[in-house]
């Protein structure tokens, strides 16, 4: 299994954080005043954003953009499980202080998309968007060094840097702050393909914590390269088979079948409601004894890391599945609540105007013993899946759709062709009983995954290592 540090419990932002500008006792004090009787939990939640995004296209880089905001919510959760939410525009102490008298006078209110940007909040250091423009100029190098020019070439390049400094103050007593910094970059790739009819398309993404960081782990040369590959691949591609095939999930990237498949149908307000299928075999046998599944937002460097989740209960390693049998649920205060547990340090909300939910961070399955190379070997005939796109799936019957990006064609044990766009689709429950084989080679995704869950987005990371699975079916896109 790839090594991944452990996130720093200990660790302080750099910089004047939230904490260093706001009394920590004035937040303890207006936490606890939100809360009217035994029983009762309240929290503030702080936030502060810095974003910045660039662009280059046919050469040339577009103007950056810069936004940001900054503001505090304050929430309840009664004793009945009903909870009361309000939030404010920007981090004034008085206002801060004023938040628990409001929340008394405001009826439940749901989620709010943030809207706008706080003048208050200062904009991205010129370094973080200094270093994405010279990526993204040594990217298209090379890419029109390995294409041999750009003629017929249609080449977009995106990069954004996002800086999230949060805070919460809980009614029993506790403060917490993090920095929580992303830069992501996406290019895409479009051109005339040999057979003159639509164009073929390439795209390639990646992110990390800061922008020295994505350099080192997405070189430009290696983006350049994967790009032109996909490219040839997609103009000499083959049809793909038609009917139910041996499907083979390469490492990295196609855990987003698992992501969707089986941790959304775990976290607790799904789970709870009687909307998840896999949920109500909780203890029961619905894989091979090598499959675990695990999220764990403390491993370092990815995504979904933190040290807390956004409720302030420590971040910690959750088994959803163990050794093929469903264990456990993603849980926040509301959800743990109801199910009579504690939390799991789940929560997340996109920003303090939204209402926190149970979440993924970091999804992945664990390391199997077999050799990629013996797994492909073990199928006459299938699909190989380097990359998974877009999917669906109802958690209440587990039925799945998923795009396939890219994929190969295997025949007697390799691979022999790249396929044309195509589609797998099935049963969650069964692909999971059709599992059959594990490898050694754990990978991640690049890291410019973002998950949909009720109109939020969030960061997130999934991994897995190479899988054999029965039970799906392969169709043209």
């Amino acid at each position: 299994m790839p090594t991944h540090d452990r996130a720093d419990p200990n660790q302080s932002p750099p910089g004047p954080g939230l904490l260093a500008r706001l009394d920590p006792v004035l937040l303890r004090r207006a936490a606890a005043a939100l809360v009217r009787r035994p029983g009762e939990y309240g929290d503030l939640f702080l936030e502060e954003v810095r974003h910045a995004e660039i662009s280059r296209h046919r050469g040339r880089s577009g103007p950056a953009v810069l936004g940001g905001w900054a503001g505090v919510a304050a929430r309840r959760i009664e004793v009945g499980g009903d909870v009361r939410h309000c939030s404010t525009a920007g981090l004034d102490p008085e206002t801060i202080g004023a938040l628990p008298r409001r929340l008394r006078g405001d009826a439940a209110v749901g989620p709010a998309r943030p809207t706008g940007s706080s003048s208050r909040t200062p904009p991205c250091e010129p370094r973080h968007l200094d270093g994405l423009a010279l990526y993204l100029e040594e990217v298209e190098e090379g890419v029109v060094r390995a294409l041999g020019g750009v003629n017929g070439i249609d080449l977009s390049l995106r990069a954004e840097v996002r800086s999230q400094r949060v805070a919460i103050a809980t009614s029993e007593g506790e403060v917490s702050e993090e920095l929580r910094d992303w830069s992501a970059f996406t290019v895409g790739l479009a051109m005339t393909g040999r057979r003159g009819d639509s164009p073929i398309e390439a795209t390639w993404a990646g992110g990390a914590r800061d922008s020295e960081r994505l350099r080192a782990l997405h070189p430009p040369a290696e983006v350049a390269a994967r790009l032109a590959e996909a490219l040839r691949e997609a103009d000499s591609a083959a049809s793909p088979p038609s009917g139910e095939t041996a499907v083979i999930l390469g490492p990295g990237a196609g855990g987003i079948l698992f992501h969707e498949a089986c941790g959304h149908a775990l976290e607790g307000d799904r789970a709870l409601r009687d909307r998840s299928a896999l949920a109500a075999l909780l203890g029961e046998e619905v894989g091979p004894k090598e499959l675990t599944l695990v999220d764990d937002p403390t491993l370092d460097g990815l995504p979904g890391s933190r040290r807390f989740d956004d409720e302030g209960w420590p971040a910690a390693r959750t088994v959803l599945i163990d050794a093929g049998r469903v264990a456990g649920l993603l849980l926040d205060r509301a959800t743990a609540l109801r199910a009579g547990t504690a939390p799991t340090g789940s929560a997340r909300r996109e920003s303090y105007r939204d209402l926190p939910l149970p979440r993924m961070t970091n999804t992945f399955v664990t390391e199997g013993t077999r050799d990629p190379g013996e797994i492909l070997a073990a199928v006459q005939r299938g699909v190989y899946v380097e990359e998974l796109g877009a999917g669906r799936v109802d958690t209440a019957t587990a039925d799945l759709t998923f795009r396939v990006r890219r994929g190969s064609l295997v025949a007697g044990g390799r691979k022999v062709a790249p396929l044309q766009a195509c589609a797998v689709s099935g049963n969650g429950l069964r692909a999971l009983a059709g599992v059959r084989m594990i490898g050694a080679d754990l990978r991640f995704d690049p890291g410019a995954g973002e998950c949909g869950k009720e109109g939020q987005r969030a960061r997130a990371a999934v991994g897995q290592p190479t899988i054999l699975l029965e039970g799906l079916t392969v169709r043209p896109a």
